[in-house]
Protein backbone atom coordinates (compact mmCIF):
# COMPACT_ATOMS: atom_id res chain seq x y z
CA UNK A 1 0.00 0.00 0.00
CA UNK A 2 2.95 2.64 0.64
CA UNK A 3 4.77 1.73 -2.31
CA UNK A 4 1.12 2.42 -4.35
CA UNK A 5 0.85 5.80 -2.56
CA UNK A 6 4.70 7.00 -3.45
CA UNK A 7 3.94 5.84 -7.24
CA UNK A 8 0.89 7.89 -6.97
CA UNK A 9 1.84 10.88 -5.30
CA UNK A 10 5.76 11.00 -8.08
CA UNK A 11 2.80 10.56 -10.69
CA UNK A 12 1.09 13.22 -9.97
CA UNK A 13 4.37 15.39 -9.38
CA UNK A 14 5.28 14.33 -13.01
CA UNK A 15 1.78 15.43 -14.47
CA UNK A 16 1.66 18.81 -12.52
CA UNK A 17 5.28 19.76 -13.70
CA UNK A 18 4.20 18.84 -16.98
CA UNK A 19 0.62 20.40 -17.27
CA UNK A 20 2.91 23.56 -15.54
CA UNK A 21 5.31 23.51 -18.16
CA UNK A 22 3.22 23.71 -21.09
CA UNK A 23 1.30 26.39 -20.00
CA UNK A 24 4.32 28.61 -19.39
CA UNK A 25 5.54 27.75 -22.79
CA UNK A 26 1.92 28.68 -24.18
CA UNK A 27 1.98 31.78 -22.83
CA UNK A 28 5.55 33.08 -23.65
CA UNK A 29 4.76 31.98 -27.51
CA UNK A 30 1.39 33.79 -27.06
CA UNK A 31 3.42 36.86 -25.62
CA UNK A 32 5.93 36.18 -28.63
CA UNK A 33 3.11 36.78 -31.24
CA UNK A 34 1.42 39.37 -29.68
CA UNK A 35 4.10 42.14 -29.62
CA UNK A 36 4.19 42.40 -33.08
CA UNK A 37 1.69 44.72 -35.00
CA UNK A 38 1.01 45.22 -38.75
CA UNK A 39 -0.40 49.08 -40.16
CA UNK A 40 -1.03 49.91 -43.47
CA UNK A 41 -0.58 53.32 -45.11
CA UNK A 42 -1.52 55.16 -48.44
CA UNK A 43 0.32 57.59 -49.66
CA UNK A 44 -1.64 58.38 -52.77
CA UNK A 45 -4.29 56.31 -55.08
CA UNK A 46 -2.97 53.17 -55.52
CA UNK A 47 0.48 53.60 -53.22
CA UNK A 48 0.68 51.32 -50.56
CA UNK A 49 3.27 50.95 -47.72
CA UNK A 50 3.21 49.20 -44.14
CA UNK A 51 5.00 49.64 -41.12
CA UNK A 52 5.78 46.72 -38.46
CA UNK A 53 5.84 47.30 -34.66
CA UNK A 54 7.29 45.63 -31.74
CA UNK A 55 5.82 46.38 -28.55
CA UNK A 56 4.38 49.93 -29.92
CA UNK A 57 7.56 50.25 -31.19
CA UNK A 58 8.34 51.43 -35.00
CA UNK A 59 10.96 48.75 -36.61
CA UNK A 60 10.19 49.01 -40.14
CA UNK A 61 8.68 51.27 -42.15
CA UNK A 62 9.11 49.89 -45.63
CA UNK A 63 8.06 52.18 -48.17
CA UNK A 64 8.71 50.70 -51.52
CA UNK A 65 8.31 47.17 -52.36
CA UNK A 66 11.19 45.50 -51.20
CA UNK A 67 13.74 43.53 -53.66
CA UNK A 68 12.72 45.28 -56.72
CA UNK A 69 14.89 48.35 -58.24
CA UNK A 70 13.52 52.12 -58.03
CA UNK A 71 10.62 53.53 -56.03
CA UNK A 72 8.00 50.99 -56.69
CA UNK A 73 4.96 50.52 -54.23
CA UNK A 74 2.47 48.12 -53.28
CA UNK A 75 -0.75 48.52 -56.12
CA UNK A 76 -2.71 47.55 -52.91
CA UNK A 77 -3.58 47.57 -49.31
CA UNK A 78 -3.93 43.88 -49.64
CA UNK A 79 -0.69 43.52 -51.63
CA UNK A 80 1.09 45.96 -48.74
CA UNK A 81 -0.27 43.71 -46.13
CA UNK A 82 0.58 40.49 -47.29
CA UNK A 83 4.28 41.12 -47.32
CA UNK A 84 3.85 42.72 -44.29
CA UNK A 85 2.35 39.48 -42.46
CA UNK A 86 5.42 37.81 -44.19
CA UNK A 87 7.94 40.11 -42.73
CA UNK A 88 6.72 39.06 -39.26
CA UNK A 89 6.39 35.29 -39.56
CA UNK A 90 10.04 35.61 -40.46
CA UNK A 91 10.70 37.66 -37.50
CA UNK A 92 8.70 35.09 -35.31
CA UNK A 93 10.67 32.69 -36.80
CA UNK A 94 14.28 34.03 -36.05
CA UNK A 95 14.90 34.69 -39.77
CA UNK A 96 16.17 37.72 -41.26
CA UNK A 97 12.89 39.83 -43.00
CA UNK A 98 14.07 40.16 -46.67
CA UNK A 99 11.87 39.53 -49.16
CA UNK A 100 13.26 37.89 -52.57
CA UNK A 101 11.65 38.43 -56.23
CA UNK A 102 10.65 34.72 -55.84
CA UNK A 103 8.45 35.69 -52.64
CA UNK A 104 6.66 38.52 -54.32
CA UNK A 105 5.35 36.60 -57.38
CA UNK A 106 4.20 34.10 -55.21
CA UNK A 107 2.23 36.27 -53.19
CA UNK A 108 0.85 38.06 -56.42
CA UNK A 109 2.51 41.04 -55.81
CA UNK A 110 2.38 43.42 -58.96
CA UNK A 111 6.18 45.57 -59.94
CA UNK A 112 8.28 46.35 -63.00
CA UNK A 113 11.18 44.06 -63.09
Amino acid sequence: MKELLKYTTVFIIIISGALMSSLFIQKSISKKDDIYALKINEYAENEWYYEVYIASKLIIKQETIPGVSGKQYFRSKEEARKIGVLVINKLKSGIMPMISLNELKRHDITFKK
